[in-house]
């Protein structure tokens, strides 16, 4: 006890004159034949140039305390300014800690590994030669030992008494002789400089203090404590701001669950989430993200960092920037560690960095390895192969991850029919599921066409042919190949159509034929001499030619363009509708859209008006009512033109179930299908919950005050 209040009588003392502010500007180093020396500002040699070095071993040159270190035969000692030797050297490491305190090291004699300890400005051995590291906190130090492959810390007090043991994997001061102290398993807890734990083992992380107040950190939960470890806010929010006096709370997003008569049926707090099905969320919280059921109850992990999209029953998961495999009740199926990771079917392909170049790997549904090899490339699988490339060069992998066929092509593509088009020493050819030639290589195009046929494309030629018999026709002309024929585009303007046994059975167009479209309730619209008209399957022409554009049929209905205006015939081309208008679409259900100098408007199967012509825009949606757009703004109206919602909002989304989600001045809203306000038009997001006819309404969160005690 006397030995401890001449300590802290000395330390008290120390502290008066600890660690000076010194730049050197009333000391100055010189050197003289190599060897270094210490001069004052008038050029008096305070100590001759007779060291090695002068300072510390570590930091930048300054004077502790009127002594400082110097260094002889590579190890270290003390000297005061006067020129006296306070410590010989026998240091391997000398460098100022605080309060006038120094640490240093000595070698082991057994394992030539450096022990730290500290010593006083006398030479006075504070804290014995025994840590692997030691760091200085105030009438505290941090120290570690290391017994094995892994550093141990705690904190002892500068009697060498223990006070927080050296167990753990990291040990920080978090100012107000508090202490952040992180177990093996990556959680940190508080203690005080007592060596009592004032929160248990629970946090991932704690802020330094300011105005005596600390962020704490659990996944994504933030919580605020003072320094003398008392819980301020308990966690639970989103962040905190720490300032002169006061402290600033943000809680996270508030989540109303409403029915359609506004009505509260529960909440949630998070930044963000995502309707995922009849009873699951995606939620997302400070970077975190996880599923959640209607109870708000966690269902995977809530410390990934993203999730991809469910698939046969897997999630994609993020963590720490890579990507693992989980199956969808949270159980793990391969570890974060893939930059990329898809399931396709029932497999799983996964690509990480083998010795800095990125490769894949493929999994089965379990989250078994089954490829043999690390690829460059590892394509969908067809017909139970996987097309694969090793060094450059592709192959074929089965389920199994057996590499059935060998990695030697230049290039390979999917199975079809039991065969795969291959490139090989710059030649096309095809082989069958065993690897052996069907088709030998060749200076040509090579497509399979079906199982007893093949297309060779070689220049201008394109030739059809038989694996069995050989050639069966060939061309200079475009050819593209259809489900049970090639479609041949002659260089004239016609097109014919060719069976795979190489007969012309149906000439689509004479030579005059400029384009042929595709056909629409039996006719098909021709362009011939520059003005289009319409023939018939039997290449008859049915409507002239004398068309300035035309559209298919629709309800018995095409539109014309005929000097600049449109309208609509029939298919005996009697003109149904004038062509007055701009623009027009087909008909659907008995309207269209069509323009005039006015505007857009809806008309009927007979060309009477079905709406006013006042709108920029119309859209037809699939439940048979047409968005409006009027001066930027969105409204409804009917089928039968009835104007249902105003065109008075920003964004308007009919949610086919009678009402519509509205935004008007940055909020967002409900109304009915005919305008009437159902939820308020005051949420900052609303979102339709259509597996249980719900909906979701946030109010971002707002910065409050803390009420400090």
């Amino acid at each position: 006890m006397k030995y401890f209040f001449y300590l802290l009588t000395f330390l008290t003392s120390q502290a008066i004159f600890a660690r000076p502010d010194i730049e050197n500007i009333d000391y100055q180093l010189f050197e003289m034949q190599g060897k270094q020396g210490i001069k004052d500002n008038q050029g008096n040699v305070l100590i001759p140039a007779q060291y090695e070095e002068l300072g510390w071993s570590e930091g930048d040159f300054e004077v502790v305390n009127n002594v400082l270190g110097f260094r002889l035969n590579n190890t270290w000692g003390l000297i005061s300014l006067q020129n006296e030797i306070i410590a010989q050297p026998a240091y391997t490491q000398l460098y100022p800690g605080n309060r006038g305190l120094l640490i240093a090291a000595v070698k082991g004699k057994v394992s030539q590994r450096d022990f730290l300890g500290v010593v006083s400005t006398e030479g006075k051995v504070v804290l014995p030669f025994k840590y692997a590291s030691v760091k200085l906190a105030d009438l505290r130090a941090i120290v570690a030992s290391k017994p094995g492959r892994y550093y141990m810390y705690g904190v002892v007090d500068l009697g060498d008494k223990v006070i927080i043991p050296l167990e753990y994997k990291d040990i920080t001061v978090l100012g107000g002789l508090r202490y952040a102290v992180k177990n093996f398993d990556g959680k940190t807890a508080i203690f005080n400089d007592k060596g009592k734990q004032i929160i248990d083992f629970s946090l991932d992380s704690i802020s330094s203090f300011r105005n005596n107040l600390a962020i704490i950190y659990d996944n994504h939960l933030r919580g605020l404590i003072d320094a003398q470890g008392q819980v301020i806010a308990p966690l639970g929010s989103k962040d905190f701001k720490i300032s002169d006096g006061e402290a600033k709370q943000l809680s996270f997003n508030e989540w109303k669950v409403l029915d359609n008569k506004n009505n509260a049926i529960g909440s949630y707090n998070f930044d963000r989430l995502k309707i995922y099905d009849t009873s699951r969320m995606q939620v997302h919280a400070n970077g975190k993200s996880w599923l959640i059921n209607k109870a708000g109850d966690a269902l995977t992990p809530q410390n990934y960092t993203d999730l991809g999209t469910e698939e046969g029953g897997h999630f994609a998961f993020k963590n720490g920037g890579l990507w693992g495999m989980m199956k969808s009740g949270g159980d793990l199926l391969i570890s974060a560690r893939f930059d990329s990771v898809f399931l396709f079917e029932d497999m799983i392909y996964a690509r990480e960095k083998v010795g800095g170049i990125y490769k894949w790997s493929l999994y089965d549904g379990f989250g078994v390895k089954k490829s043999n090899h690390y690829y460059d490339n590892i394509r969908e699988r067809t017909h139970y192969f996987f097309p694969v490339s090793r060094q450059g060069y592709w192959g074929f992998i089965d389920r199994a991850g057996e590499e059935v066929i060998h990695c030697v092509y230049d290039d390979v593509s999917p199975f079809e029919e039991g065969m795969a088009v291959v490139k090989f020493h710059g030649e096309t050819g095809i082989i069958d599921k065993f690897g052996s030639w069907v088709v030998l290589p060749q200076k040509a195009n090579v497509e399979i066409v079906n199982s007893q046929y093949y297309l060779t494309r070689k220049g201008k030629m394109t030739t059809l042919k038989s694996f069995e018999e050989g050639t069966v026709y060939f061309t200079e002309n475009k050819v593209e190949v259809k489900e049970n024929y090639l479609l041949e585009h002659l260089s004239e303007g016609g097109l014919w159509k060719i069976d795979f046994e190489g007969r012309i059975f149906n000439s689509l167009g004479e030579d005059r034929y400029q384009e042929v479209r595709p056909p629409s309730e039996g006719f098909y619209a021709a362009k011939i001499d520059g003005k289009y008209g319409f023939i018939d399957s039997q290449n008859r022409l049915r409507i002239a030619n004398r068309y300035d554009e035309v559209g298919p049929f629709q309800e018995g209905l095409a539109a014309f363009k005929l000097l600049g205006r449109w309208g609509f015939l029939d298919k005996r081309e009697r003109i149904i509708i004038q062509p007055s208008y701009n623009s027009s679409s087909t008909f659907k259900n008995g309207l269209a859209i069509v323009s005039n100098d006015k505007g857009k408007g809806l008309i009927n199967l007979t060309g009477e008006p079905v709406c006013s012509f006042e709108y920029d825009d119309i859209h037809r949606q699939d439940n048979d009512r047409f968005l409006v757009t009027k001066a930027g703004k969105s409204g409804l109206i009917s089928n039968t033109g009835k104007l249902l919602i105003n065109a008075k909002y920003d964004e308007l989304r009919d949610l086919n179930n009678g009402f519509a989600i509205v935004k008007k001045f940055g909020k967002y809203g409900l109304v009915n299908i005919h305008g009437v306000d159902v939820i308020p038009v005051m949420y900052d997001q609303l979102i339709y919950d259509s597996f249980n006819d719900q909906y979701l309404a946030m109010k971002k969160s707002e910065w409050e005050n803390v009420q400090l005690p």
